[in-house]
């Protein structure tokens, strides 16, 4: 998880940053992503990765990866993945409260602007409470029963994604 980017990552880090493409972060080791972090010249994503404070998984960001990635305007989208939420990485079970931990935390360390939806919908499996587009409601109303304002509940479902997009490009 220590190893970074080769020579040649690097320049095709550079080179993404030159053509306008948005570089995403889930995949990547720990030394990756800090190969980004310092090579990049505009935000990047890390597009399905949740914390992995709360969940061990380690493809989740650490809580300095969170702070990097807020810190470069770029956000995480909450993977809502059982694997990537549980403290027991065997557990199947994807809940809204699940969720609203890692969102909660994300922002307490990054800010509201670094969290967005992620999901993962083609890649996970288990026993999925929010299983499709058609329940991100349940996400939005826990959020605002949690206290968060519409216009965070909306920074989170689609603005804050949208100004790393406008801004990459």
């Amino acid at each position: 998880m220590s190893r970074g980017l080769k020579d040649f990552g690097k320049e095709a880090v550079e080179y993404m940053n030159d053509l306008g493409m948005i570089i995403d972060v889930s995949h990547l080791s720990d030394g990756g992503f800090m190969d980004v972090a310092n090579i990049s010249k505009k935000p990047f994503i890390a597009s399905h990765s949740n914390c992995r404070s709360l969940c061990s998984h380690q493809r989740n960001l650490t809580d300095e990866m969170i702070k990097v990635l807020a810190e470069k305007g770029g956000v995480a989208g909450l993977n809502f993945g059982p694997e990537f939420l549980n403290e027991n990485i065997e557990c199947k079970d994807s809940t809204v409260e699940l969720m609203l931990k890692h969102v909660n935390r994300m922002v307490d360390i990054g800010g509201i602007e670094c969290v967005a939806l992620g999901s993962d919908f083609d890649g996970i499996g288990g026993n999925i409470e929010v299983s499709g587009v058609d329940k991100m409601q349940l996400i939005f109303d826990r959020l605002a029963r949690e206290g968060y304002s519409r216009t965070q509940i909306e920074k989170i479902a689609y603005q804050n994604a949208m100004q790393v997009i406008r801004e990459i490009l």
